[in-house]
């Protein structure tokens, strides 16, 4: 062979090195930052998901998707046997077409014949009672930061967790009224901490939206009556939280009739209605509230004297 055709051939295989090389470095830019982070929970405060990333049982390699590095939740499998969460390779698919790259694994780098995704049912199950089992304890750890005695910010991350739980699915609420995370949350509303007064009051409004049976536990005892205190308090966000709260529960009749036979909360309420010190958010709060009154009976007598406004149903 002359040494022109092995100084060709030498091109030849730097060339292919270099294609190879600058192709690995956008699946790593990819990786870095394309992916636009729906699985990503590092978008959150460094403190948000504090219990979330506590796990008792370690994460398994096999649980995270290399494009995502997140665990999956709904793992699919290439032809060649690699595992991605679908939503995450779909978009590598995607991109591979749009910018005209020929189409392959990720991991290997290697052409693929098929884009077929078969679901990995086994991963997912086994995933799924990881998650639940983790969630189980990280309830725990929030449990034991929801009392009074508790470092603020353990409290403050113990609420924010609960929220997380309500906001990731609507079981969940269940989960929390069965571990009788709700009396320990309206507990909490008596501490001296005005950002974990606020912060209970709205993980009380997360636990309750939308869920008949935990609005009952908040029927229970004076927590209604606790709430309508808050309201004149005089931190504004601590005063939006509070008729927030009350204006979920007034969506009940029960509540709506406990709300209103508290001595002076249809007058606060009325107050705060017609404030133009108030943000409008509280304004609009507290008038959606008083209209929720009005639709019981029982109330009526007591919107008319308090208010001196008959409020018709």
């Amino acid at each position: 062979m002359c040494s022109k055709t092995r100084f060709s051939i030498r091109c030849l295989e730097w060339d292919r090195k270099l294609e190879l090389w600058l192709f690995s470095l956008k699946v790593v830019r990819f990786m870095a930052g394309s992916w636009d982070g729906s699985y990503d929970q590092g978008g959150q405060s460094d403190d948000s998901y504090h219990f979330e990333r506590l796990h008792i049982e370690p994460i398994y390699d096999a649980f995270i998707c290399p494009l995502t590095k997140q665990v999956m939740r709904d793992p699919v499998t290439l032809e060649n046997g690699q595992t991605f969460e679908r939503e995450a390779i779909e978009k590598w698919f995607r991109d591979c077409r749009e910018n005209g790259r020929r189409l392959v694994c990720p991991v290997t780098l290697r052409e693929l014949r098929s884009t077929e995704l078969n679901p990995s049912i086994a991963l997912r199950n086994t995933i799924e009672e990881w998650n639940a089992r983790n969630e189980a304890a990280q309830l725990d750890m929030a449990r034991r930061s929801l009392t009074l005695v508790s470092p603020e910010n353990d409290t403050i991350q113990a609420l924010k967790f609960v929220q997380h739980l309500c906001l990731k699915n609507q079981s969940n609420k269940h989960m929390i009224r069965n571990a009788e995370l709700i009396p320990m949350i309206v507990d909490v509303l008596k501490s001296s901490s005005r950002q974990v007064r606020s912060k209970a009051l709205e993980t009380l409004r997360f636990v309750v939206e939308d869920n008949s049976d935990n609005k009952e536990i908040i029927a229970e005892g004076d927590t209604v009556r606790t709430i309508v205190k808050l309201l004149n308090h005089d931190q504004s966000k601590e005063r939006e939280e509070a008729v927030s709260l009350l204006y979920e529960l007034s969506k009940s009749e029960k509540l709506s009739e406990k709300i209103g036979s508290v001595s002076g909360a249809v007058l606060i309420l009325v107050g705060m209605a017609s404030s133009n010190s108030e943000n409008l958010s509280t304004v609009e709060k507290a008038e959606q509230t008083l209209e929720n009154l009005a639709q019981s009976e029982n109330n009526g007598e007591t919107l008319v004297s308090d208010s001196g406004v008959e409020f018709l149903p």
